[in-house]
């Protein structure tokens, strides 16, 4: 039976969710995070976890076993990262809320709480708004995948009883913001005495709300008279971009300001009530905006900033390799008896024989029929795959000194690990990729349970991708390995001391092994030469799943 006071967050990993987690707790709820990795803003074991993609209904119904609501913040929020990807943003924003209604409806779930923005009136044509203003048809898509969530909570309810409570968030800052966000990008800039960008004329007008006040304004949202209702959870003041430079400046320093190109389909600002959220709920955003910038400045003086990408449910992407199945069933022979069908049979016997016995036939067998290890994807954005050969004593140091280093890498390992490790590396934002033995004349004939075992061992569910031995990895065993639901990932730059890098192409994996004792340099030379090409380090298996 569903725990009166046990509520999952998806999205409880991330900046806003990992604040309504802590008022959950606060407050004597029992909070429970659904995310695709562990919290880095939680200790360890700390908060109820299940890890999953918010697109899979199955993994969403046992997540809610036992819970009485959830509250729904899993979402690509950046508008940046939606006009780059919006098939991802349409999957990610509006098909992931579906799959949580669904699962709601499956499990009985009391309430679903909404994480909705008030970029929905961005085209409306009063300057003033609140949530009885007719909607326009939104421009931005990810106005209208935001939309789109909120018209699935008001259908879910009609059709099958399954009560929501939509909530239309203005700009959240504050602790554990990531730095792709305006306050903490000009906050990184200030700091590093570089000048604050301003798009177009700076006039653009945002109702900011800090992220604390607005944690507290969600677990407002589970009181009953909140049922099926609407609110909007915005500050009581409306800041430019112009001010939030000039507030940045005046408390780092003297920087410059410079102005550039307006993006398109920008949101130009209005004047958002929060009235209704004051009388029904008895909410307000207590915090005034300069002070709330102030709070971010002392947390960022005493914490790593939050880089990168937000991480996102798994999405297709085009892999520089042909797919196996197109290559090969086209030459497989017609089923006749004649002496053309033997002789082929018989070369197809010796191409399988050579294929288990020798890892020299794999490049020739996977020009012919393709599916070798991923060495590089198609991406925008960018980013490079790394991949790091390290002993397991030293696998959480080697994360960590990257995140400092601001980057991350998938780390290959063998064999059990223990949790606390596993832990310790997700939470530096880096993965335990399983790493294959090589294969040879026996050793293949055991590929699908050691790839089984070391998926395990390390806590990967999902599409397993393991990182390929650099010798002795035999056609059979990726073949093999490819049965149970494995995909082999290797270097396309292998990075050997801390000379110059070489050519790199975004959406590349470099690998490199770390057993000597200037490895810190070796990482913190890699990290600075990406940097220098405008790059980021990214684990290699979410730059596959297109996480990053």
């Amino acid at each position: 039976m569903p725990q009166p006071r046990r509520v999952l967050v998806t999205g409880g990993s991330g900046f806003i969710g990992s604040h309504v987690v802590d008022t959950l707790a606060r407050r004597g709820y029992e909070p429970r995070i659904f995310d695709l990795r562990e919290s880095p803003h939680h200790e360890p074991g700390s908060v109820d976890t299940v890890l999953g993609d918010a697109t899979d209904t199955a993994s969403l119904v046992r997540a809610m076993d036992g819970c009485a609501a959830v509250i729904h913040l899993a979402a690509m929020a950046d508008v940046g990262h939606v006009q780059a990807d919006p098939a991802g943003a349409e999957r990610l924003n509006a098909r992931a809320t579906a799959a949580v209604l669904e699962a709601a409806r499956a499990t009985g779930v009391g309430r679903v709480v909404y994480g909705s923005t008030i970029w929905v009136y961005s085209d409306c044509e009063p300057t003033a708004v609140e949530e009885a203003t007719p909607l326009a048809h939104p421009a931005h898509l990810y106005s209208a995948t935001k939309l789109a969530g909120e018209l699935y909570c008001r259908s879910y309810a009609e059709l099958y009883g399954v009560d929501y409570t939509i909530l239309r968030f203005g700009i959240p800052y504050g602790p554990r913001a990531r730095v792709a966000a305006v306050v903490p990008a000009m906050v990184e800039r200030a700091l590093k005495g570089e000048p604050l960008t301003v798009a177009g004329d700076g006039s653009q007008g945002r109702r900011f709300v800090y992220v604390e006040d607005l944690a507290a304004g969600v677990v407002e949202a589970l009181k009953p008279e909140a049922a099926n209702r609407v609110y909007n959870l915005a500050g009581t003041e409306t800041t430019t971009i112009l001010e939030i430079a000039q507030t940045v400046r005046e408390l780092l320093g003297n920087v410059e300001i410079v102005q550039t190109e307006a993006r398109p389909g920008d949101f130009g600002g209005k004047e958002v009530s929060s009235e209704r959220a004051l009388l029904e709920l008895g909410w307000r955003a207590s915090t005034p905006f300069r002070e709330g910038v102030r709070r971010y400045v002392e947390w960022r003086h005493a914490h790593e900033p939050v880089l990168g990408a937000p991480v996102v449910q798994p999405e297709r992407v085009a892999i520089r390799r042909p797919v196996w199945r197109d290559r090969v069933l086209p030459r497989v022979p017609a089923l006749v008896p004649s002496p053309r069908r033997a002789l082929s049979m018989a070369a197809v016997a010796a191409s399988l024989g050579w294929g288990v016995m020798s890892d020299d036939s794999f490049s020739t067998l996977a020009k012919i029929f393709g599916g070798g290890p991923t060495t590089s994807v198609h991406t925008t954005r960018p980013v490079v795959g790394v991949v790091i050969d390290a002993p397991p004593s030293m696998a959480v140091e080697v994360a960590r000194t990257l995140r400092r280093d601001g980057g991350a890498a998938s780390i290959g390992l063998t064999g059990k690990v223990d949790t606390t490790t596993l832990a310790a590396i997700r939470a530096s934002g880096s993965d335990p990729l399983p790493r294959l033995k090589p294969g040879g004349p026996v050793r293949w004939m055991g590929t699908r349970s050691q790839v089984k075992h070391l998926a395990r061992d390390l806590g990967v569910t999902g599409h397993i991708y393991y990182e390929a031995p650099a010798k002795g990895f035999t056609y059979t065993q990726n073949l093999l390995a490819h049965t149970a639901g494995a995909s082999a990932l290797r270097g396309q730059v292998r990075i050997a001391g801390t000379g110059p890098l070489g050519h790199v192409d975004r959406g590349d994996i470099l690998q490199l092994t770390l057993t000597d004792s200037n490895w810190r340099a070796r990482l913190a030379v890699l990290c600075r030469q990406l940097r220098a090409r405008h790059l980021h380090a990214v684990p290699a298996d979410e730059l596959i799943r297109g996480r990053s």
